[in-house]
């Protein structure tokens, strides 16, 4: 038997339950801005959820507090008060709200990448409201959405190193002391910042705390430190420091600008690290030395950083250089080709 009012089988043992949702949900829609129960309010819980998941991890903390603003903003506006209330659609719809968005600094809009960030965001924000019984579903998750490709960030050639460490001789110590340790290091922007304490000029090591959530030591990784940085730490040891360098807000913002003022627009800091990989594959460092070398877990994700082209491919062709490839044979009516000669 089918029930008048809902798809579902009276006779189904889940039928009254899930007709149950469908009306919950159904009713909801029809008044998105008005809740049951006050404890399902996004206001009330996810700010202190967000505090408490990401506690000591300050970077990933203001990240996903801002993606949460661009939301915040978003299901005021639409008037989606409660997590149950946010659908599928609403999901899409967001999307394409956030990529509409035009950014301050630049004037550019918002990539269809950053909203599918945010959107990542919000789905940790949704399983937590599952777990705690504010929604039935996750619409956040398995959207079948495929990131723009990113573009590739170049390698950095010796010219363009030459301009920057010259431009860089007016500009703040931290940014001096940031670009020669990534450049030397292949490290990240996060990463230039750390404590002497992990620097041992003696065994020449060098401790980065890796990507990944909270504060421990579980994300360190010890490696080789560079023979052109020891005079460098060795003068910020003498002189007592505790950091290498402090780096400022938004300090990714504070490079941007600068590569602009040099005529540089096309690089960014990353591509120190995108420089150290590529010149290590050219020179044929194996690839676990190099991935040890920069912390990287995966080779796919190592790949993605060499930027080698052609001429690169000297090593390979010799490689493949077979007896008679070395001095090519003529045959007796001059011809270089294996071929007999025509009678």
């Amino acid at each position: 038997m089918i029930d008048k009012t809902s798809p579902f089988r009276v006779d189904e043992p889940q039928g009254y339950r899930k007709a149950l949702a469908l009306a919950r949900k159904l009713s909801e829609e029809a008044q998105p801005g008005r809740s049951s129960c006050e404890d399902e309010n996004w206001e009330r819980w996810v700010e202190k959820f967000l505090e408490d998941r990401y506690r000591g991890s300050n970077r990933t903390l203001a990240r996903y507090r801002g993606a949460w603003e661009q939301w915040r903003t978003c299901l005021a506006h639409r008037r989606i008060g409660i997590p149950r209330a946010l659908g599928y659609q609403q999901v899409l719809d967001f999307v394409e709200w956030r990529s509409a968005q035009v950014k301050k600094s630049s004037g550019k809009r918002v990539s269809r990448n950053t909203a599918l960030c945010d959107v990542r965001v919000m789905a940790v924000i949704m399983r937590e409201a599952v777990r705690r019984g504010f929604a039935d579903y996750n619409h956040c998750e398995k959207l079948g959405i495929r990131k723009d490709p990113p573009k590739q960030k170049p390698e950095m050639t010796d010219a363009e190193i030459a301009i920057i460490r010259s431009s860089l001789d007016s500009r703040p110590e931290w940014m001096r002391i940031s670009f020669e340790i990534a450049l030397h290091q292949g490290c990240r922007l996060s990463e230039t910042s750390l404590p002497l304490e992990r620097v041992d000029v003696d065994r020449r090591t060098i401790a980065f705390h890796g990507k990944g959530r909270g504060g421990g030591e579980k994300n360190v990784f010890t490696t080789a430190l560079h023979p052109a940085l020891v005079p460098i730490f060795v003068r910020m040891i003498g002189e007592r420091r505790k950091l290498t360098c402090e780096l400022p807000q938004m300090a990714a913002k504070q490079w941007h600008t600068f590569f602009r003022e040099v005529g540089l627009p096309h690089l960014c800091f990353h591509c120190t690290r995108v420089t150290v990989a590529t010149r290590m594959a050219r020179r044929g460092v194996p690839i676990a030395q190099a991935m040890r070398f920069v912390g990287h877990a995966s080779e796919a994700i190592h790949r993605i950083y060499q930027r080698l082209a052609a001429p690169d491919c000297g090593v390979a062709i010799k490689a493949v250089e077979y007896g008679d490839d070395a001095k090519p044979q003529t045959s007796d009516c001059g011809s270089s080709t294996p071929q007999s000669c025509a009678a």
